[in-house]
């Protein structure tokens, strides 16, 4: 299977930028480390397919988190991301299945920078579709024109992005601002037909996308990728403890732990825990 990637064109004629992610193995991984049951895999899959589209805002250095935090009905699910298209996620309680179709609640978005404080805002959610909540995250929080689309095979998605009138060297400077909505009703069977051909190549995505007067900037591999490792585990558990290993153990010659977000398991004794205190 291709790697999944996020690749990124422009239309200079009418001001719009078109990210496209074709997001197959990125799903196929997870599901292979997350127990995704199929009724929770479409609300992972519009999930991740939209959230992912916001690495198109992150500079080199930066990450960002976006938080769901349901509570009608009650769960928690987690992103977490990066500039260079790595991410992770988390649902708890792990063995939630029973997805609505609207989820009242709260989503968190907390963006990292690489030399200064980190940025969180809270957006309302009351009654939100799963696959809109990135929208009303885009205009809300980001204050952005934009629209993300997710493909019915719940594969792939787009952003459009319309750009300031600043950000944009027009190929006709006299052209009307064409607004959002009559730009992607103008271009939807070109959609329709990118979604439909579930094309995986670099050089046959970008043909097909460049017929259509957009050009190509680039593209970035998107995958999942956990940060964990035992070091840092023996960290947590240290810090959990306040470094009282003979409380930590309570009489247990082993010690096992396991990261929510990979599966990872880590098995600690009494001794390697030592050493690493």
């Amino acid at each position: 299977m291709k790697e999944s990637r996020l690749y990124s064109f422009i239309n200079n004629k009418s001001g719009f930028t078109l990210h496209f992610l074709e997001g197959s193995k990125l799903l196929n991984t997870i599901g292979e480390i997350h127990n995704i049951g199929d009724n929770a895999r479409p609300y992972y899959a519009k999930t991740i397919l939209t959230t992912q589209q916001m690495i198109t805002f992150l500079k080199a250095g930066e990450s960002l988190g976006v938080y769901v935090d349901s509570e009608e009905p009650y769960f928690r699910f987690k992103i977490e991301t990066n500039f260079t298209g790595s991410m992770r996620t988390l649902l708890l309680p792990e063995e939630f299945q029973s997805f609505p179709d609207e989820i009242t609640g709260k989503a968190r978005i907390t963006k990292i920078f690489s030399n200064t404080n980190p940025y969180t805002s809270n957006i309302e959610l009351e009654k939100e579709k799963p696959d809109e909540i990135i929208n009303k995250i885009l205009k809300e929080s980001y204050q952005t024109n934009s629209k993300v689309i997710t493909s019915t095979n719940l594969e792939q998605s787009i952003m459009i992005t319309k750009l300031p009138r600043v950000d944009v060297k027009r190929v006709v400077e006299d052209e009307d601002d064409i607004p959002m909505d009559e730009f992607i009703l103008k271009h939807n069977l070109f959609i329709e037909e990118l979604f439909g051909k579930n094309l995986r190549e670099i050089q046959d995505i970008v043909e097909f996308v460049e017929q259509y007067d957009f050009d190509y900037l680039h593209s970035k591999e998107v995958k999942f990728e956990c940060p964990c490792s035992e070091e840092r585990m023996a960290t947590n558990l240290l810090n959990i403890s306040g470094n009282d290993i003979d409380d930590l153990f309570a009489g247990d010659e082993k010690l096992e732990t396991r990261c929510d977000y990979c599966n990872t398991t880590y098995t600690f004794t009494k001794d390697s825990l030592s050493l690493k205190s």
